[in-house]
């Protein structure tokens, strides 16, 4: 593990942590400090306790807790401005990037890929959604198992439900975008869903994640209960669990409740290019 010393101008640096967050290094997890330089394509995830937030220049990169994800960059013909690709398995990751500073900018879920358009914005990948967010520019959201494409700005938000085959949703303020299909057509209907590729990606929380050495490491215990306690083994790392409703689950080595409720919010949600009901989140 690198540290704060030897920083090179492309490192992402641990700069704001708190909590447990951990790094897979030879199949077996270790925790990050600050300070700590995280390398090109290593697993980095947050247990429900932990807030981790990296910088490489004038980029950010924070991780909420009960998140997984590998950051990949790739050097280009222009010195200084990276390809950068975060692979993000599940969770909740906010993204300031500097568009001047990089080639390309993409965070990528088992359901939707979010492009930078100089910007800031939010993924979260969940078990059944995938949703994008912005504070701040503009995004490009693309459905990876449909090929549904919108663009969306500040105060809006862009839904993906692939195992619901429906289409995607944008919500917010002011005027929102229409949702097209691969080949650039308004949708105003379901698109096709690829039934055999959905059961490949459906989110998994609790499996463990291959480190790209043919190996498999064993995941910190991660459960979730809908309505009733959920139990979890962990063999390496501290158990953490998410409760739906704020009911409580156990693993081994820790627990933890994660209560989520829905509030009543003022917007627009669109379908295609269609109107609708607004709908707003609010976190405990």
């Amino acid at each position: 593990m690198a540290l704060a010393g030897a920083v090179q101008a492309d490192d992402w640096t641990a700069v704001r942590l708190r909590g447990t967050v951990l790094e897979l290094v030879d199949t077996q997890w270790q925790a990050i400090q600050r300070g700590d330089v995280v390398p090109d394509s290593r697993v980095i995830r947050t247990l429900s306790n932990g807030r981790v937030e990296f910088q490489r220049g004038n980029e950010t990169v924070e991780l909420s807790g009960d998140t997984q994800i590998r950051i990949f960059d790739r050097a280009t013909a222009n010195p200084g401005r990276p390809f950068t690709t975060i692979k993000q398995d599940f969770g909740t990751v906010s993204v300031e990037a500097d568009v001047e500073q990089v080639q390309h900018f993409a965070v990528q879920t088992p359901y939707v890929a979010a492009v930078v358009k100089g910007t800031k914005f939010t993924v979260t990948q969940g078990r059944h959604t995938a949703s994008v967010s912005v504070e701040r520019g503009h995004v490009a959201v693309e459905d990876v198992i449909a090929h549904q494409h919108t663009t969306i700005a500040v105060g809006q938000l862009a839904t993906v439900a692939p195992l619901e085959h429906r289409v995607m949703e944008v919500d917010g303020s002011g005027v929102l975008p229409v949702v097209t299909d691969r080949r650039g057509r308004v949708l105003t209907e379901t698109p096709q869903y690829d039934d055999a590729q959905l059961q490949n990606v459906i989110v998994d929380e609790s499996t463990p994640v291959d480190s790209g050495r043919g190996k498999s490491a064993d995941a910190p215990g991660h459960n979730k209960g809908s309505d009733d306690s959920g139990n979890g083994n962990s063999d390496n790392a501290p158990g953490h669990n998410k409760g739906d409703s704020g009911n409580s689950g156990h693993g081994n080595g820790g627990g933890g409740n994660n209560g989520k409720h829905n509030g009543d919010g003022n917007g627009n949600r669109k379908h295609g290019h269609g109107g609708g009901d607004s709908q707003g989140d609010e976190d405990d």
